[in-house]
Formats: structure tokens, sequence, C-alpha cells
């Protein structure tokens, strides 16, 4: 029997990172709450980066603590260094997301340090967290292709995966940062992820910045993948990389995984909701589809339309 399908909603923290409008604590608190509420396993809740690089993740410490301990079984934060793991570990947090890309080019935009160096720091991270019982995901960026350099071959995605895990990463999240990947591509590197470190500990992340954020995860899908990250609305996008937009829309994804028989257990209709709410209080549309159209009986049920 295959495993349930387990979501990350990564809105609060990647949707959110280069928003181009300040976004209260408040905002974020309420969607955290309501994303949970909604029957979403998992909530990326902020990250502990510098404030200097992501504005938008200044409050993170203020956002932990009005959400307090008996929500953080169920968010994971993320942490590019010691430094941000500490803070997140003072503010309750109990299972952290590092990152790295799999190009020098990206890393060092993103990161300001090679891949070496971020995997050295990622170390130390692993090693911090297996005392103080917290669990690590890694993180990798630009698994299909890279902004700066170019194409990524499954093999060095892979590459930089193993990595990784050999830092001690726990569980991997592979991430088409830029929204290059394709279908075939994506069976490709995932059918290799799984083979190499099993359904358990694999999740993809896409970003539909083409279009094509649904059919890969669909694709991934095909091949066994039964972890996936979304962003309710489809909001958000990396800061840097260049035209880069939103996450795969959480509602749209998981409107196409229950069609095919994949429930994860979150609210379809309760997330469209959100998904609505929350481009009222930004004052802006999102990007998503179905918030916007609606969810049709007959649809939701992947029944024969009505007769005309």
């Amino acid at each position: 029997m295959a495993q349930p399908i387990r979501f990350i909603e990564v809105a609060p923290r990647d949707g959110f990172q280069n928003w181009p409008d300040p976004v209260s604590t408040e905002v974020k608190e309420r969607l955290v709450r309501d994303l949970l509420g909604a029957g979403v396993t998992t909530v990326e809740a902020t990250s502990f980066v510098s404030p200097r690089w992501v504005p938008q993740m200044a409050d993170a410490e203020e956002l932990m603590r009005r959400l307090g301990a008996g929500l953080a079984p169920r968010l994971r934060v993320l942490v590019p260094n010691l430094r941000g793991y500490r803070r997140a570990i003072e503010a309750g947090a109990r299972e952290v997301v590092v990152n790295v890309g799999a190009t020098d080019g990206f890393n060092r935009r993103n990161l300001n340090r090679s891949i070496d160096e971020t995997l050295a720091e990622i170390t130390g991270v692993c090693a911090a967290a297996r005392v103080d019982r917290v669990a690590t995901v890694g993180s990798l960026s630009v698994a299909w292709g890279c902004p700066y350099d170019g194409p990524v071959s499954a093999g060095r995605a892979l590459e930089v995966a193993e990595r990784l895990e050999a830092a001690g990463c726990e569980r991997l999240s592979i991430a088409d940062t830029i929204g290059v990947a394709h279908p075939t591509g994506v069976r490709e590197l995932m059918a290799m992820a799984l083979g190499r470190f099993g359904p358990d500990r694999v999740a993809a992340h896409f970003h539909d910045t083409r279009g094509l954020g649904v059919a890969n995860a669909l694709a991934a899908l095909e091949v066994g993948v039964r972890e996936f990250e979304g962003s309710v609305g489809g909001i958000g996008g990396c800061p840097f990389a260049p035209r880069a937009t939103g996450n795969v829309c959480s509602e749209d994804l998981l409107h196409l995984l229950e069609l095919t028989g994949q429930p994860s257990g979150a609210s379809i209709p309760a997330l469209i909701e959100i998904a609505d709410g929350l481009a009222q209080t930004l004052g802006k549309p999102l990007p998503g589809k179905l918030y916007k159209a609606g969810l049709e009986p007959w649809v939701a049920v992947g029944g024969a339309a009505p007769a005309q």
C-alpha cells in the first residue's frame, strides 16, 4: 500500500520572503493558524536569516512566540547557519530546514558562500540538532537549472543531495527554484533520488514560473514521490533568483492529488477560503487558479459533467 501524501505549506516563509509590501506579524500568525486548522501536515513558519538580507523575516522570534510551544511540533523554520539555528532553538523550533544550491553560482548569491563552505556549516547545524533532538531537512535549490550556471544534470543534483545526507540531514527537499524543470527531467531526478534515499525521505518543491508546477508534481507522483511542498495562493519565489515567480499553488496541487486518488488530509475548500482571504488582506490577486475559479462539485469528486 502506498504511503499517504504528506504536504508542507511554505507560504508564511517562502511565500512572504520577497513580498514587495510589509506583511504584519498578525497576518503571518493568522495564516499559520488557519493553514494548520485546514489540516495541513506541517507549516514552514519563518526563517532565522539576517533581517538585512530578508527584511520580511525580521519578526521570526516574535512570530514563534505568538504561535507558542503547543504548535511547535507542526512547524518548521529555515536556518542559514549555526547562528540562525541557535536563534531558532531559543525561539522553540523543533524542526529546521538547511539549504544549499546545486551550483556554486546560485549558492554564492543566495548564501554568500561556496557549496563546500555551506555544507561544512550544515554539518555543524545537524550535529547540534542531533544533540538537541531537533529534526533536520536538507533543501537542495536549483536542482534542475540555475539562473547563473545554467542547466543542472540529474547526476549533479543527486551528488549534492548525497552530500546533504552525509552532512546529517534526515530528510531532503529537492527544489526547482527558478521553475525550469519539465516532467521528463522531474521523473529522471526524482526516480534517482527515491532509489537512493527512499520515498519516506524525499520531498518535491516546484515553482510555477513557466506554468509547469502542477504538471511536474504529477510527474513526481508518478515515480513515487509522497511528499510535496506548496504555497497557498501560489505566492512567493526566491529573492535571489531573477524572474522566479511564485511557488506551485497549494490548493491547485492538492486538488490535482485528490483527483488522482491521493488525498493529503488538508481541506481544499478551506485552502481556497484562506487564499481568497489572503488576497484581500494583501490587496493583490494571487497567482493561484483554483481560488479564483472555485470548485464545482462534480470536478471535486472527479465525476462526469452534468448534462447540458
